[in-house]
């Protein structure tokens, strides 16, 4: 070990520097590992998450941008304080004479895409993640002692839907002169309301095994003066026989992300399930499953979404060719494949109808 000294001009008061080799070597070991990136990155989603669900970063965008113009009422005000400091050594805020402005880094990171997937890890699957432990060892049991949060899933992926899905959805129903739509797992019924606000002739039906997403949904639609042009009713997705009546007379019947998770029950337990909506699948109606395809890849979430799924132990999502043989050994046949070419999370449509 190395030790230099020196005084301070002001007091002669002796620093003594140390220098160790081991300790250097342990130290950059550290800094070379990533670790303490992946400690900040942690961090900042939760502070992130934090501003947005404070209700913070609102009051930002509508100007309360200081303590003289409300920023911080209501709030612990030296924390709350502090914590925007925080984002300002992050890059995310600039701060002039007390008041602060979003860089664009933070409009970028405070988007309503990018605050819907991190909302949808930190605070749909937080409840999961943070029992990793208890899952892993079999102290909890996913459905039993730990459950993801539906109502904040249903928002998130609601917000996701509308930009990069609805238009898929509309697109299959304007190539089929389609007008009403039963969509399954609807939860905040937002796909179907975004559907509605596109085109004026358009009614629909949500089905919802979860009481509590129904009434989101009824309430959603009478926010946005779509009551009388769409219905939601409790109900199982995979149950087709016990749907309620208001159900039938549509024309297409959607399903996004609801059926993958039956894969944990091998492949047979997802073609008995199309085979069941081959039965209802009368006249002109048309099936459309929209389902992840995963590349098990670091790209675009692909490994946390991954994550999610082995800690919920639910099934894992599958590419086209395996969709491709599951559907073949089904009642029904795939007309189309439809799915965006670059941007968005990776989703594929499939357009089905029953075997001639």
């Amino acid at each position: 070990m190395e030790i230099r000294s020196a005084y301070s001009q002001s007091a002669r008061t002796e620093v003594a520097e140390l220098r160790d080799a081991d300790l250097i070597n342990t130290w950059q070991q550290f800094q070379t590992s990533t670790m303490p990136d992946l400690i900040s990155a942690m961090h900042l989603c939760h502070a992130i998450h934090a501003l947005s669900d404070t209700g913070l970063l609102q009051r930002l965008r509508d100007g309360r941008n200081s303590a003289g113009t409300g920023l911080l009422e209501g709030m612990n005000q030296r924390i709350a304080a502090n914590v925007l400091r925080y984002l300002v050594i992050r890059g995310l805020l600039e701060e002039w004479q007390g008041t602060y402005t979003l860089t664009y880094k933070g409009e970028l990171l405070t988007s309503e895409i990018s605050l819907a997937r991190l909302g949808f890890y930190v605070e749909a699957y937080g409840p999961v993640t943070q029992r990793m432990s208890d899952l892993i060892t079999g102290k909890a049991v996913y459905g039993t002692d730990v459950q993801r949060s539906n109502g904040p899933l249903s928002r998130h992926c609601g917000t996701v839907f509308a930009k990069y899905y609805t238009p898929i959805v509309r697109e299959a129903m304007a190539g089929r002169g389609a007008k009403r739509i039963l969509d399954l797992g609807c939860g905040a019924g937002q796909l179907l309301i975004d559907v509605c606000l596109s085109d004026p002739e358009v009614t629909g039906v949500g089905l919802d095994i979860a009481p509590a997403a129904v009434e989101v949904a009824r309430e959603q639609a009478r926010r946005h003066g779509l009551e009388d042009r769409l219905e939601f009713v409790v109900g199982d997705a995979f149950d087709p026989a016990s749907w309620p009546e208001v159900c039938n007379g549509v024309e297409v019947i959607s399903g996004i992300g609801v059926l993958h998770e039956h894969f944990r029950d091998g492949d047979q337990a997802v073609v008995d399930i199309l085979d069941a909506y081959a039965k209802v699948l009368t006249g002109e109606k048309m099936l459309l499953i929209g389902e992840p395809e995963p590349y098990y890849d670091d790209r675009e979430n692909d490994s946390d979404f991954f994550l999610m799924h082995v800690l919920t132990d639910q099934g894992f999502p599958v590419d086209r060719s395996d969709w491709a043989d599951v559907i073949e050994r089904s009642r029904l046949t795939c007309r189309r494949v439809l799915t965006r070419a670059t941007a968005g999370p990776r989703m594929c449509f499939y357009d089905l109808a029953p075997r001639g």
